[in-house]
């Protein structure tokens, strides 16, 4: 470099490059630095930070690549785009990244400014949405998604990885004798102790009101009884707080990645079950499941069972209604996969759909449950007893959303039951899209080109990129009903219900809250301006005969 490139949050780095091949006029900016390639640029921003500024001539097929691959490659960076000759429409360069799109030899003062700020309001969204308010800790959310990741890895790699679920003993006693705002203080405190005694390198999250884990991987030769003692011991001295010393215990339930060969779900629920272990024994104590449980037995006669279920006629659908906020107007349905098993009776979707998955049959569960679930559909519609402009909702699996000409089958199956494109909506999570982006673009957009509607589905509970979200071709977001459980008593839940809307009416979405069971918690959805609903409240999932009265309610 020939000039230092020191900088300070007053006046950052600039470092400017140029796509058309041409010299450009460095302003007078405080520290600045002409390149003329785009991987110098990463390397000097990696190294200090500051303003990437790109200048071309006009917008070309070369500069969105470059905007791309910046906001992919160093995504913290604050990015400007400087042109001779702006397009008539610079949103397509905002979607892909950057912050400011402007003409060359604009006040650069201003537009850093403005750069900035856009880029910090970013930050606050990203992490007002996967980080707890009060103990600055991931959430849930963000949880679970490093919990899949972490898990990933260990299939690849084998290398060591543990999930702790540290739950609080009376916690409830606390927030009683002391109060909430001491609660607060408390869990604040047990946040700042585990952060203490854990690596960087471990995810460290709380999960619920007074619940923590820890993911613990590549323990480098420290046995996993050792970590939970260290963690233990955290709660061996009282918690300082203003209303006096405060004791507290904890119980403990930890599962081993090496144990299991499921995805993530499997490996929380395995944990919370050793947690239960854990407090049956009184508390104050870590249980680790080193055992089989029954549900793992159970699991296995499921498998030989499943082959067998679809020609037995064990699976069936039934549909739950999708409403407007206010109720007025029926909007359509979600057709949701049942079992009931001739020993076990019903078996949970939680439970089956898993090994559906595992097994490889899910595209073949798939498949015949959109074709009834479309084939039913057109029958509503052919004798009124549904509107014209309802859809009905089916969901698509991880393992279906990467079969070979997904796009092509569906659209094969509406063409065989005669159901219109423009009354079917795919629901897609959120962690699938992000894991399959360039795969969901393509088949996506040739759906949605046919008329068929996207929805994204447990929306927040997924670790989205908002610049990805804003390139994908979906119609929908439906808000994860963790988030709605508790909205009219929760201000973080509250809080990120509102996120959410505002973000997907931004982007020209619609809302779908999910699990809505109760009359406070639609009013407050109504004043969030969501947009429509599901849950228990309007109704439970029902079987297809029990829709026309149900879509009567609605007039």
């Amino acid at each position: 470099m020939s000039v230092s490139l020191a900088t300070s949050p007053e006046t950052p780095a600039i470092l400017f490059c140029s796509l058309s091949g041409t010299d450009i006029r460095v302003p007078d900016y405080g520290y600045s630095q002409t390149f003329t390639n785009i991987e110098s640029v990463i390397d000097a921003w990696r190294a200090y930070q500051g303003v990437v500024c790109l200048h071309s001539v006009r917008q070309t097929r070369e500069l969105d690549m470059r905007v791309a691959k910046l906001a992919r490659t160093i995504p913290d960076a604050v990015i400007v785009v400087m042109l001779d000759l702006l397009p008539e429409s610079p949103s397509a360069l905002i979607e892909l990244g950057a912050q400011e799109v402007v003409t060359a030899g604009s006040d650069l003062f201003t537009v850093i400014e403005v750069a900035r700020a856009r880029k910090n309001r970013e930050f606050e969204l990203q992490h007002y949405l996967y980080f707890d308010g009060l103990t600055q800790l991931a959430n849930r959310q963000l949880f679970q998604d490093r919990m899949e990741h972490s898990l990933a890895q260990h299939k690849r790699s084998r290398a060591d990885l543990a999930l702790m679920i540290l739950d609080l003993n009376r916690f409830k006693r606390v927030n009683d004798e002391h109060g909430h705002l001491h609660g607060d203080a408390l869990l604040q405190a047990v946040a700042d102790r585990l952060r203490g005694c854990t690596r960087s390198s471990d995810t460290l999250a709380r999960i619920g009101s007074n619940t923590f884990a820890v993911i613990a991987g590549n323990l480098g030769g420290r046995s996993v009884a050792s970590v939970a003692e260290k963690l233990m011991d955290q709660f061996r001295q009282p918690f300082t707080l203003d209303c006096g010393d405060v004791f507290v215990t904890a119980s403990m339930g930890i599962e081993l990645g090496s144990a299991v060969t499921y995805d993530a779900v499997q490996i929380i629920r395995r944990a919370e079950l050793a947690l239960h272990e854990a407090k049956r024994r009184g508390g104050n104590h870590y249980c680790i499941n080193d055992q089989p449980r029954p549900a793992d037995r159970i699991r296995l006669s499921l498998e030989g069972s499943l082959y067998q279920a679809l020609e037995r006629g064990e699976i069936y659908l039934e549909y739950q209604p999708q409403v407007s906020i206010d109720g007025r107007q029926f909007l359509g349905v979600e057709a949701l996969m049942r079992w009931t098993h001739p020993e076990l009776g019903g078996v949970s979707p939680a439970i089956f759909i898993p090994v559906l998955e595992e097994t490889g049959l899910i595209e073949d569960y798939g498949i015949w449950c959109l074709e009834q679930a479309c084939s039913q559909f057109r029958q509503w519609l052919e004798v009124g007893q549904v509107t014209a402009s309802s859809r009905v909702s089916v969901n698509l699996s991880a393992r279906q959303f990467r079969q070979e000409n997904l796009a092509g089958c569906i659209l094969d199956v509406l063409d065989a039951t005669g159901l219109s494109p423009t009354n079917l909506t795919l629901e897609i999570t959120e962690s699938m899209l992000m894991q399959n982006h360039g795969q969901a673009v393509t088949v996506l957009s040739e759906l949605r080109e046919a008329g068929v509607a996207i929805a994204v589905d447990d929306f927040g509970t997924g670790f989205s990129s908002l610049v990805y979200l804003k390139t994908l071709p979906i119609d929908y977001l439906k808000i994860d009903k963790a988030f709605i459980r508790d909205i009219s008593s929760s201000r973080d839940d509250e809080a990120i219900a509102s996120l959410i809307i505002d973000l997907a009416h931004n982007l020209n979405l619609n809302v779908v809250a999910e699990g809505v069971e109760s009359q406070e918690a639609l009013t407050m959805l109504g004043q969030l301006g969501c947009d429509q609903y599901q849950g228990f409240f309007f109704a439970r999932p029902v079987a297809p005969d029990q829709i026309p009265a149900l879509v009567a309610r609605c007039h």
